[in-house]
């Protein structure tokens, strides 16, 4: 457990400069790393962008197909990361902003990404975390809710991880998102309280 707390107290500012950028990603799941696997997802991940920015469903809005066709042109930056819960290969793809929103409003549609929304630096905790592997878990389920900016690391308590979360629509947005990894406790205050679900263990081996 030693080795642990001292893990956490260096990692704060790795914390911070992993956490999404924008809103402008699109997260989807792919077989492999190929290049045609990537093509292929493109036009999923920017389809969640545009109804994110634009806030409709891209089906009621045929002036924007155009815009997905162009997809590889509008990739500014990708990556790929394993979803927490299932293990799926998944691609993270960014956008250019400007591209996407310029799109929006020749549509005739609201740009949402436009308008600056409240964002506030909330406290919370994470309990049931046992090592450095729980610790990555929970980090990388806590980043994946809509809003996360940023995650600071404040310290830990026993089993309990201390964290400080830059939250883009503040308490509103993370009081109506949920993880299948974190499940929030009831508390009087207010305060997000939430315990990690334990990792799924592998099936014994059939003789």
């Amino acid at each position: 457990m030693r080795l642990f707390l001292l893990v956490l107290m260096l990692l704060p500012t790795l914390v911070l400069a992993q956490a999404p950028a924008d809103g402008y990603l699109g997260r989807v799941a792919v077989a492999d790393q190929s290049e045609a696997a990537r093509t292929a997802a493109l036009g999923e991940a920017l389809t969640q962008v545009l109804e994110r920015a634009g806030g409709q469903p891209l089906a009621s809005q045929p002036r924007l197909q155009p815009t997905l066709a162009r997809a590889p042109r509008l990739l500014q930056r990708f990556s790929y990361e394993r979803d927490p819960a299932s293990g799926q290969l998944m691609l993270v793809a960014g956008f250019d902003r400007r591209a996407v929103d310029a799109a929006l409003s020749s549509a005739g549609l609201p740009v949402w990404g436009q308008v600056p929304a409240v964002t506030e630096d909330l406290p919370l905790s994470i309990d049931g975390l046992q090592g450095i592997g729980d610790y990555s878990r929970a980090l990388v389920a806590l980043r994946s809710l809509p809003g996360v900016r940023g995650i600071a690391v404040l310290g830990a308590d026993g089993s309990r991880l201390l964290l400080r979360a830059r939250v883009e629509g503040g308490a509103a947005t993370l009081t109506g998102a949920s993880s299948p990894l974190l499940q929030r406790q009831a508390d009087a205050g207010g305060a997000f309280v939430y315990s990690l679900a334990p990792a799924a263990t592998a099936p014994a081996a059939t003789p």
